[in-house]
């Protein structure tokens, strides 16, 4: 697979990972469709969830959440949003409900590329190595795989507004 196929995903001492995708689109382009309550339905998480956005305040101090409804369970996730800067940067904190105290930092960089593309390159830092491993061994991987392909998708299809 090509980086624009897939996810790379490194492993960066002991709490830390790297994610990096290359998107079809510009930093604009997937910053509307990643920050659009609307359009978060359409990417994020496995296609055989459902996702809804509960809440989503896109600024600095604002709170997200979202919840996956699937085999009539919801998992729920939610954070603050740190550091707001469109289109190159947004930093959130990230907890999933069943695990309170293991919420990461999500550190997401879209820098433009000489070929029209967009990297997207986000740093998970932890608040212990256990929570990456735990983070890494609950399916995350494959999941964020699915969601970035959809999301390229997603973004292959849409200009700029």
């Amino acid at each position: 697979m090509t980086d624009m196929e897939r996810t790379s995903i490194t492993l960066v001492g002991d709490r830390d990972a790297r994610l990096e995708r290359l998107f079809r689109c510009t930093p604009e382009v997937l910053w509307d469709v990643m920050t659009d309550p609307a359009r978060i339905p359409e990417w994020w998480g496995p296609a055989h969830h459902h996702p809804r956005v509960v809440e989503m305040d896109v600024r600095v101090g604002g709170r997200w959440r979202f919840e996956l409804l699937a085999h009539d369970n919801v998992f729920g996730f939610g954070g603050e949003y740190l550091h707001v800067e469109r289109p190159s940067r947004l930093r959130q904190t990230s907890v999933f409900d069943p695990f309170p105290d293991s919420g990461v930092v999500e550190d997401a960089t879209l820098t433009a590329q000489p070929d029209g593309t967009t990297r997207l390159a986000i740093a998970l830092t932890h608040p212990t190595p256990e929570g990456l491993t735990n983070q890494i061994s609950s399916g995350m991987v494959e999941g964020m795989q699915e969601t970035h392909r959809r999301l390229a998708a997603l973004v292959a299809d849409t200009k700029a507004e």
